[in-house]
Formats: structure tokens, sequence, C-alpha cells
């Protein structure tokens, strides 16, 4: 019969972060918010998992996992790197930096919308870090505000600009694709 085998520093972090929130949350809870079921949190936050009568294996997260886990408790990249896991640390901090980025672009009318939206065809880690860094370059120039709200509308004026002729593109392409289709 094996014995159960210590759980590692992440189980234990992630356990005590669950048992610290304000209310504290159960694990079915905190497995919904994580999008997980309750049995693999379970395991997880213990650290290994019943395979048969008296046999016990340690379970490790995938570093996906472990940083939808840390999220849904609270746990920052930096007490992932602390527990031993910098891969799901650097998962975590990419996903709140996006998710950072998200926000920031959504308060920007006339481009808010791809600040909440799924952008199709890419998962938008090429265009929103880009549109970033141009409104980064606007807001740490030496310029005057009301120069910096300008250029900001100019650029974002642009970026819309741009996507609509990309989109009469599209249509253009779809409808010349399709007739080119058509019997006849």
């Amino acid at each position: 019969m094996s014995t159960q085998p210590k759980p590692p520093a992440e189980a234990l972090l992630i356990r005590q972060r669950r048992e610290a929130t304000m209310p504290p949350i159960s694990r079915r809870q905190a497995a919904a918010m994580a999008g997980i079921s309750a049995s693999q949190w379970s395991d997880i936050e213990r650290g290994s998992k019943k395979a048969g009568h008296g046999t016990v294996i340690p379970i490790r997260a995938t570093a996906e996992t472990l940083a939808r886990i840390a999220r849904a408790v609270g746990a920052t990249a930096d007490d992932l790197v602390a527990a031993g896991r910098g891969d799901a640390a650097d998962l975590l901090q990419a996903a709140e930096q996006d998710r950072d980025l998200r926000q920031r672009l959504a308060a920007i009318p006339g481009i808010g919308i791809i600040g909440t939206s799924e952008l199709a065809g890419t998962d938008g880690r090429e265009l929103l870090p880009l549109i970033a860094a141009g409104l980064d370059l606007i807001d740490n120039s030496a310029l005057p505000n009301a120069a910096k709200r300008e250029l900001t509308a100019l650029f974002t004026d642009g970026l819309i600009h741009d996507a609509a002729q990309r989109h009469r593109e599209l249509v253009l392409v779809l409808k010349l694709a399709s007739a080119s289709r058509q019997p006849g």
C-alpha cells in the first residue's frame, strides 16, 4: 500500500490561497472559476491522485492549468516562481498583460471592440501588442497632453480606416470567389 506523497509547493500555494479568499470559496467553486473539473482541482491541490486500491501517484498540473488555477485564487506570478513553477508564472503574467491591454483598448472609442472580442484569424498576440506599443509611444512622449490626445485620435482613426479597408477588400474577395464558383 502506497503512502500519501508530500504535496508539492504549488499544491500548498493553491490550497492556502483558496482558503484565504474572502469570502472563502470551495474547491468546486474555484474549479469552475478556473474552467476545470472539481476532481481535477482536488487532485492538483492534494498533489496526488488515487490510481487503484492503495496506489497513489503524484500529480503535477500543466503550466496552462496551473496559471488558470492561480488566477482563480489570486496567486501571483511571483508566488508561482517561489513555488518552483516559472513556466506557469510566465503564462499567468502573459494572460494578465493581455487582460490589461484589452481593458486599455476597450476604453478607446472606435477601436474598443477589439479589446473585448477575439480577432478573426489570429489570437491577437501580434496585433494587440503593436497597437499597445503605438499607444505607449504616444503616452511616454514629451508632447503636451493636448497633442497626445490629438495624436492618439489620429493613430486610432488610422487603425479604424485600415481595418475598414481590409474589411472591404475581404468582402470583395469573398464575392469574387463566390461568383467564380457559381455554375454558369
